[in-house]
């Protein structure tokens, strides 16, 4: 055997390229190369239930694992391997009884000393998940609570967050008791925290949470909370969210402005979601030109920035498909016009540029070419899709514009609605593009004859295009054409 495959650091980094069979077999084989196999092989689990099984006794009825009356207990296999175990990957309500819990419980005994993260669906204490996941060293904790939770979750939760002082990333999703905000507004360590938690959060939680000195990043549901309650909370004597470096937050236009009039200039990933009042029966009225103002202001070197709206649950049946394309914010104050876009034209470290919305934005040709100019560095951008059952307003852009946007030397994938018809412009010569992906939608099929060789010619790199759904074949047909 070469030398080199005897030198610990060496062989661990061999056995990490996740080849389940080479880890087994290098198992088997000797002695030096046991334990880093085995702990390449127990690192990630998806069950705890192969590690309860190395328990001389135990047996499994109904889920429920036990250990049989006057076995005798040996847990040194156990020990062994549980203290491998840095990950679990995987959700489960694999079950233990109170009785063999007791006997893990032991003092003295190390269950999952090195146990990193953990994801659960259930905080029952009899859940062996939960029960071996209270550990000093976790440090990434994910909890996605559904209706078979049990009623003391909120309990569970708690004692977690207090026993597991390593914890840098803590994501909670479902519905959680209230009681909860006093115990997550102590956590003032976290580095990550994620709340997909419906109208759980209150204002004075987000308030304690805007002054956690190391949160890098913070993703959360505020749909629920008034502006005003959290402005007189939030003033200018002190500084808030100082670590933040990705914000994804859902919430009412007004909370949103007034998150980025106190965001720190640090932030990187920006995601904007707006919401509807709860409740509400008609279409909200969002300030996009001030929340892009304030990006601008208060954010400019946003790399990633993604705005978000849908409107499916609001009556739209006023704004038909025959609808006019609206000639300002007032006319409909949920589509964004090219004015207001420009504002984003500072951020020149922009490399990523996201609108999902059901308004689609109010863009001509000529928006786009300007646009084109704007961000250096960008590599994806996607202007929105067409959905066919719900075009309030039909896009003015049109095949033309895609000449301007191979003029953008790092763009790499592109998501852009078009009017699309057998007018094809010239065609385009010595392209630089390196463009790979793209989505065009559209409320006609192409011509994929025509359509094919001009965006060859636009996108000479193109591997393939994906269209509107009820134009499947006809895309087809492009993409074999490109091909």
């Amino acid at each position: 055997m070469h030398a080199a495959l005897l030198v610990d650091e060496v062989i661990r980094l061999i056995f990490a390229q996740k080849d389940s069979r080479l880890s087994l077999a290098a198992a088997r084989t000797c002695k030096a190369w046991s334990d880093p196999a085995l702990d390449e092989i127990w690192c990630h689990v998806p069950s705890l239930a192969p590690l309860v099984c190395l328990i001389p006794g135990v047996i499994c009825i109904d889920g429920v694992y036990n250990i049989v009356p006057d076995a005798s207990i040996d847990l040194t296999t156990f020990s062994s391997y549980a203290s491998r175990i840095k990950h679990i990957t995987r959700r489960h309500d694999i079950r233990i009884h109170p009785a063999l819990l007791s006997i893990l419980s032991q003092p003295g005994i190390p269950i999952l000393s090195k146990l990193v993260t953990t994801q659960l669906c259930l905080t029952d204490p009899h859940s062996i998940p939960a029960a071996l996941s209270l550990c000093p060293t976790l440090r990434q904790f994910d909890l996605r609570l559904d209706k078979r939770s049990s009623a003391d979750a909120a309990d569970y939760i708690a004692k977690l967050l207090d026993t597991c002082t390593s914890l840098e990333r803590v994501r909670l999703g479902g519905s959680l008791d209230s009681r909860l905000n006093g115990v997550i507004s102590r956590t003032t360590h976290l580095r990550s925290l994620t709340l997909l938690t419906g109208t759980f959060l209150a204002e004075d939680t987000l308030v304690a949470i805007s002054s956690f000195p190391c949160l890098s990043e913070l993703d959360f549901e505020a749909g629920h909370l008034d502006a005003e309650v959290l402005s007189k909370a939030w003033t200018s004597e002190q500084g808030y969210f100082q670590a933040l470096d990705k914000l994804h937050v859902r919430a009412q236009g007004p909370v949103i402005e007034l998150l980025l009039k106190i965001i720190s200039p640090s932030l990187r990933t920006l995601h904007v979601e707006a919401t509807s009042p709860p409740g509400a029966d008609h279409e909200p009225s969002v300030c996009w030109s001030s929340i892009f103002g304030l990006i601008k202001l208060n954010a400019p070197h946003t790399e990633t920035l993604t705005i978000e709206q849908h409107l499916e649950d609001i009556d739209l049946d006023s704004a038909g498909s025959d609808a006019q394309p609206p000639t300002n914010l007032q006319s409909s104050p949920n589509q964004l016009t090219f004015e207001i876009i420009r504002l984003l034209a500072p951020l020149r470290c922009l490399r990523s540029f996201t609108i999902d919305m059901t308004r689609i934005p109010n863009l001509c040709d000529r928006d786009i070419e300007t646009l084109a100019t704007w961000w250096p560095c960008l590599e994806h951008l996607e202007l929105g899709s067409l959905h066919l059952d719900e075009c309030i307003t039909p896009p003015r852009t049109t095949l033309a514009c895609l000449a301007s946007l191979s003029s953008m030397r790092k763009l790499q994938s592109l998501i852009i609605p078009l009017a699309i018809d057998d007018t094809i412009p010239a065609p385009c010569s010595n392209s630089c593009s390196v463009l790979s992906r793209a989505t065009i939608t559209s409320a006609s099929p192409p011509n994929g004859a025509l359509v094919a060789p001009y965006l060859r010619g636009v996108f000479p790199l193109l591997k393939q295009v994906e269209g509107s759904e009820r134009h499947e074949t006809e895309w087809a047909q492009v993409n074999a054409l490109l091909q």
